[in-house]
């Protein structure tokens, strides 16, 4: 009797209506946030960069090592290509430093010494625990009303898209992902997908900025 009732009230029209209403917002939901959503927030070509603009290199994880993962590699390779050119005058490196025992900002700045930018071209923001509060800081605290965003391709339209909501005029350069793995470039996209849902969230509902400036206490940056 139960298959019976299920299957004669699933005939009926005014049943698929809430259905169609749902694919149908799942849909838009799809097309607005992988498809209008990066349209709208583009990237650059290093050529077009204006001259003398810093360079926010956006964090991501560290091996316990303490050396920067593949994906953080590949945007400190870009921040490094761009200064070597001269198209950024200096680098602002943000990423979390929640604890003593992990220090993205570290890692990136130690990198790229190692590969050649002086010390004093590289500033650390230790705060930078969420997209929302490297791109916010880079504005309230280390004043910077125009800046180049380097991050990973994925990553880089909802970067910018804050940007534009903190009234920052920011310059997107993507760095590559040829050789990441598709089933972690996949979870990446998707986890993409989802935080970008957070971004809006927190643009209509601002959550209280980290503001305060910390000073880099870690002592030498240099690898011994």
């Amino acid at each position: 009797m139960g298959k019976n009732y299920l299957s004669s009230f699933l005939k009926k029209p005014i049943c698929w209506i809430p259905a169609s209403a749902i694919l149908l917002v799942v849909i838009f939901d799809v097309l607005w946030f992988c498809v209008k959503f990066p349209l709208e927030h583009k990237q650059f070509e290093p050529k077009l960069l204006p001259v003398g603009l810093p360079a926010l290199v956006l964090g991501a994880s560290v091996k316990s090592s303490g050396e920067p993962s593949q994906v953080l590699e590949g945007r400190l390779q870009v921040a490094l290509e761009l200064y070597r050119e001269k198209k950024v005058a200096w680098i602002l490196v943000s990423g979390d430093n929640r604890t003593q025992h992990y220090n993205e900002p570290l890692a990136m700045s130690r990198w790229l010494i190692k590969n050649g930018v002086p010390e004093e071209k590289i500033i650390l923001d230790f705060e930078g625990r969420r997209t929302y509060d490297s791109i916010i800081r880079a504005k309230m605290v280390y004043a910077q009303e125009k800046i180049v965003i380097v991050t990973s391709e994925f990553h880089l339209p909802r970067a910018i898209y804050l940007a534009k909501r903190f009234g920052i005029d920011a310059y997107g350069i993507p760095s590559g992902q040829k050789s990441i793995k598709t089933l972690a470039s996949m979870n990446f996209w998707f986890r993409e997908y989802l935080a970008r849902h957070k971004a809006v969230w927190d643009i209509w509902f601002p959550p209280s900025p980290i503001v305060e400036f910390r000073e880099d206490t870690t002592g030498s940056r240099s690898e011994n």
